[in-house]
């Protein structure tokens, strides 16, 4: 099994019931440094999605999920999101997905207001 640090849709039980097949279970809940929120425009509908921002931070959940079901995942994000492995404030080595630098989606992000 693999770890998944989630912090926007994924973190859904729904969502993840209707892409994996199952829920993940309660998660347990963490903070990855060095990133912040922002949303994804100019697809169907806006998304969250985080990307390096020195100082920031972002609260999510950490699951157990399987190696196929990453793969399943990684398709459902497409282009704008890139999975990276990162450390959470725990220590909890994770896969996180986060803005993708190359997506030809990399201009419709913008941080929310409040960041």
């Amino acid at each position: 099994m693999q770890k998944l640090f989630t912090y926007g849709t994924l973190k859904d039980p729904e969502t993840q019931m209707q892409l994996l097949g199952r829920t993940l279970g309660e998660g347990v809940a963490d903070t990855l440094r060095g990133y912040r929120l922002a949303k994804l425009t100019g697809i169907h509908y806006v998304y969250t999605i985080i990307q390096p921002w020195a100082g920031g931070t972002v609260d999510g959940l950490v699951f157990d999920i399987g190696e196929d079901e990453l793969t399943q995942l990684d398709e459902y994000e497409g282009d704008a999101y890139q999975r990276v492995s990162a450390r959470t404030v725990s220590k909890t080595r994770a896969w996180v997905y986060v803005a993708n630098p190359k997506s030809k989606f990399r201009h419709h992000i913008e941080p929310f207001e409040d960041a």
